[in-house]
């Protein structure tokens, strides 16, 4: 079994994300339940830049965060499309689809992964920044793991607000 070594030194983990069927409902039960403070709950349409098991996989995604101390819980549904989120969803229902790690340098760590033995299953890639990388749970012990590249989340987020 390939373990993931990853290069920089600054590694750290960004976000658990847990797909939901409702967000609102999600929202209001880990708010009620634990206090947990979301952000505004956004809408994105995921262009056909998203590449899942090899193919262009366009969808579009309701999405928010709650911070958790240094981490953050990320909540995500499938509005329509079909995608990583909407397998998981048909295989094992709501719940932890993955573990985020923000890294220096997404493009150097997925190439080290892939060099271990990973195989990358999903990944976005806009404007010639590689904003993450997902890569498949047969090979990091039944652990979903995505890369997230250091900073550019906001970058990416702006860009799919302005409908680019």
């Amino acid at each position: 079994m390939a373990v993931l070594k990853l290069g920089t030194e600054k590694l750290k983990v960004d976000h658990l994300a847990v797909v939901v069927k409702n967000i609102e409902k999600a929202v209001a039960f880990y708010t009620k339940a634990f206090g947990l403070k979301f952000e505004e709950i956004a809408q994105h349409d995921l262009p056909p830049d998203v590449i899942y098991k090899g193919k262009p996989c366009p969808y579009t995604m309701k999405v928010t965060f709650a911070h958790m101390g240094p981490v953050r819980l990320e909540l995500v549904q499938v509005v329509k499309g079909a995608c990583i989120y909407t397998d998981f969803l048909e295989k094992y229902g709501e719940g932890v689809h993955h573990i985020g790690f923000e890294v220096e340098d997404l493009e150097k760590e997925v190439a080290n992964a892939k060099a271990q033995g990973l195989k990358m299953i999903c990944h976005l890639k806009m404007v010639g920044i590689m904003a993450f990388a997902h890569f498949d749970p047969a090979k990091t012990n039944g652990f979903r793991v995505e890369l997230v590249q250091k900073d550019v989340r906001d970058r990416i987020m702006k860009k799919l607000a302005e409908g680019g």
